[in-house]
Order: C-alpha cells, then structure tokens, then sequence
C-alpha cells in the first residue's frame, strides 16, 4: 500500500483520528478512463469489437459469436488512452472561504493510460471455446497540483489542488477471466455462453476533514486500498439470416454476483492531526448489467455496414458505502444512518440507465487491406446533484479511423484512433452533497466539468 504524506500544518490540525472511508468513494475513474456511460472501458477490438463481429472479443461482446469463427486464433489487444480533465468550482455557501483560493478555482489533468486484452478462440466443426482477459469496467487519475500554494507550511493542503476533497489520484478495475462455448445449429443460428471470474480492486487518496466540510484547519488525508473476487455469466444469440451478407447479434452481460452487489473488503489508512490509523472496512456497491444488439450487413465483397449499441443499467449504482469490515451499511433518504446500521462514509450516486450506439463501415480496396470509420454516441448515467470530479461522466460523440492488414497469410494486425468529443457540463448551484446528514456529507462539487478522450488501439490476430 503506498504511504500517506505527512505535513506539518495537517499534524497541526485539530481534527481527531476518526476512520473516514470517502478516500474510497473518490475513485470511480480507474485502470482505463471511461470510453462509454459511467466508468464502462469496453472498447478492446476497436471498432471490431461488437456483439456482430466474430474473433476473441466476442468472449465478452457476444460469445455467440464465436460459432462464426475459423480455425484457432490467438488475439492481442492494446489500447493507449490520452485524457484531459478540467473542473472549476466556484464558492458555495457550504464552502471555506478563509484561505483564498484553496478551495477555489480550476486544476486539471492530462493522463496517459494503457490496457491490455488477451483472448484465444478455437473452432471444432460446429462447435467453438474461447477464453480470456480484459478490464471491461475501470480507470485511473491522478490530478495536477496547486503551485499557488507550493512550499506553503502553513496551508499545505491546497497543494493537492482544488479537486481534492474529491479526488487526489486514484484507480479502481474489474478485470474479467472468461471462459465462453458457442454452437452452431444448422439453420444459421449461433448460441453461446460464458462465465466470468472478475478481480475487482479500488484505490484512492483524497482530502479529508472529519466534519465533512472543505476546512482548510481540519484537512487531513484518507488512503484506501481495497479488493475482492465476484462471479458473472454471460449470454448470446447470433444469426446469420443472408449466408455470408447479413447477420444479427444480441447477448447479455450479467451483474457481477448476479444480483450486482459487490462487496470489497480491505483497509482505510488515516492521517488525521499528525496520527496515522490503519481500519479494515468492507466497501459496498451496485454493479450494472448489459444488454447489447447488433446487425452486420455485406451487401459486395468489399463493402461491410454495421450498426450496434448497448443499455447499461447503471441504475444499479444507488450508492457508495463503506463501514468496518463485515458489518451492514444502509442510509436513510437524507444521508443518515439507517436503524441497525453503522456506516463510516456513504456516497450517493443515484445513477441513471445508459445506452451507447454505433454505426460503422468496412472498404476493401485490396483483399489484405481493410479501412475502416465508425461513429458513435454515449449517453451519461451521472446526475447533477451527485456529479463530482471523480467521475466527470457527460455525453459524447466519437469518431473513429483505421485500418487492418494481413501479414502473409496468418497474422493480421490492425490500428485505430477514436476520438470522444465530450459535451461541457456546468453543474454550479445544483450539487446536493453538501447538504446531506453525516455520514453522507461531502463539499458541494458544482462546477463546470469539461473532458477530452483520445483512444489509440492496436491489435493483432494470429490464426492457426
């Protein structure tokens, strides 16, 4: 676990040593940035990663898929993230205003993210097996600081940047090992399914004070490292109405524990007024299934159309909770502790349903040339009121360019670049987390959110 700073002016505090686990609730931008609604990361493929098109990420996307393929195929996937993140924050009437500028104005960052993803499938007859691993839900942060307030001992906090009380840097991932079967009926009609084995793990730093507010004289920090395994099954559904011209995919993506609930247990480090405390909690929350549709067209040799889009119900994510470890962790409406319940921090999300939708071709100029665009939209799971800097989720609209070759006549390699225009969000005077009852109480994260995402992704398909 990586250390706590420790500074002067934060050991000269009064606040007391109180276990407090927002640290934990910042992170929600982890491993990967969000390419699609809330933190989803499923762009692994490019633009040939859909519930329609057969190769190893239909493992994931559509595990029907893999009764299209041929042969045996080893597929590698990387993708290079580049993200820029911009939050100004204007007084509130909840805010401390004492130390001008600490918890006021802008910051930002500019991160550079990779991710990986390793499938392998294999045709026998009609029937199909694939495998592999890949990080469909994730990302990561880590902000710019505050050079207004460098060497400053005696307001060392704001160093961290306005954002802090937020968010200082975090990670959170789920990373899936899959296991998927398909077959092939003979009227055209592909069934498949998978299981999932997902490692899920959170860590974050954030500013905290023990009364919930953004006082400079109370500031302390809260480091939270946790992790846990979860199970989930997959499903699909694939078509091949027109042979070699048209086909229909649909396929599920279950909770994780079916039921979405996660429970991930680790532990809280505090520095509050000089001393350090290490606490096991137990982190709560509601994870979302997917439902994903699809339609690849062939109308020439070298023509292809596809259309494609997901639901994620991201309404599964009501709140973020911690308490100690093994114990219940429920609110009231108002943020306050339910009967029976001892929660240390509660975060309300209240996220909405999400869907993203895509459109895109393929042109062969030669048989071992493809080009290929795409152009999609997502639409945004974060309402105002619980909108803050962890998760600046917004609509966007992406573009996407690229190519694939084959390498003789066994390898064929691919490369693209999608970029994500995201649209500004301003979100001033509507935030509710500050006036909510411990322990759901937090700074009021109103501002103007602004965000730009650039996906490079290469991979390579090597068949046997």
């Amino acid at each position: 676990m990586a250390l706590l700073r420790t500074r002067s002016p934060l050991a000269r505090s009064t606040v007391r040593a109180v276990p407090f686990a927002f640290a934990l609730l910042g992170a929600a931008l982890w491993a990967e940035p969000a390419l699609a609604s809330g933190f989803s990361t499923a762009r692994f493929g490019g633009e040939h990663g859909n519930p329609v098109t057969p190769n190893a990420t239909s493992i994931y996307y559509n595990p029907a898929s893999l009764g299209e393929t041929e042969g045996i195929h080893i597929f590698l996937d990387g993708s290079l993230a580049l993200r820029s993140v911009g939050w100004e924050h204007t007084a509130a009437a909840s805010d401390d205003v004492s130390v001008p500028g600490a918890n006021t104005g802008s910051n930002g960052l500019f991160n550079v993210i990779a991710a990986p993803m390793v499938g392998a499938s294999a045709k026998f007859g009609d029937f199909a097996l694939g495998a592999g691993f890949y990080v469909p839900f994730g990302g990561s942060a880590t902000w710019n600081k505050n050079t207004d307030f460098e060497g400053d001992r005696e307001n060392a906090g704001p160093y961290d940047g306005v954002q802090r009380w937020h968010t200082i840097s975090g990670a959170i991932q789920s990373m899936y090992f899959t296991l998927a079967a398909a077959y092939k009926l003979p009227f055209g009609l592909s069934i498949g399914v998978s299981g999932n084995l997902i490692s899920s793990s959170v860590t974050t730093l954030r500013a905290r004070a023990a009364d919930g507010s953004n006082s400079v004289s109370l500031e302390g920090r809260s480091l939270a490292d946790v992790s846990g395994l979860q199970a989930s099954f997959g499903a699909g559904l694939m078509y091949e109405a027109l042979p070699d011209t048209l086909w229909f995919g649909a396929s599920y993506q279950a909770r994780p524990n079916i039921t979405g609930d996660v429970e991930l247990t680790g532990t809280l480090t505090n520095n509050f007024a000089g001393t350090v405390g290490e606490s096991p909690i137990s982190f709560y929350q509601g994870m979302p299934d997917v439902i994903r549709l699809g339609g690849r067209f062939k109308p020439a040799k070298d023509l292809e159309l596809r259309l494609f889009g997901d639901f994620t119900r991201w309404s599964a994510m009501k709140n973020q909770c911690v308490a100690d470890e093994g114990t219940p962790c429920e609110v009231n409406e108002d943020g306050s502790a339910a009967e029976g319940s001892s929660p240390i921090v509660n975060l309300p999300r209240d996220w909405n349903d999400a869907f993203g939708i895509r459109a895109g071709l393929s042109y062969w100029p030669t048989e071992a040339a493809e080009l290929f665009a795409g152009l999609g939209y997502d639409s945004n799971a974060v309402p105002d009121e619980t909108l803050e800097p962890t998760l600046s989720d917004a609509h966007d609209v992406s573009v996407a360019l690229g190519g694939r070759f084959a390498i003789g006549k066994h390898v064929n390699l691919a490369a693209s670049y999608t970029h994500f225009f995201y649209v500004q969000r301003d979100t001033t005077g509507l935030s509710t987390l500050a006036g909510l009852e411990a322990p759901s109480k937090s700074p009021d994260a109103g501002g103007i959110y602004k965000q730009t995402l650039g996906v490079i992704n290469v991979n390579v398909d090597v068949a046997f």
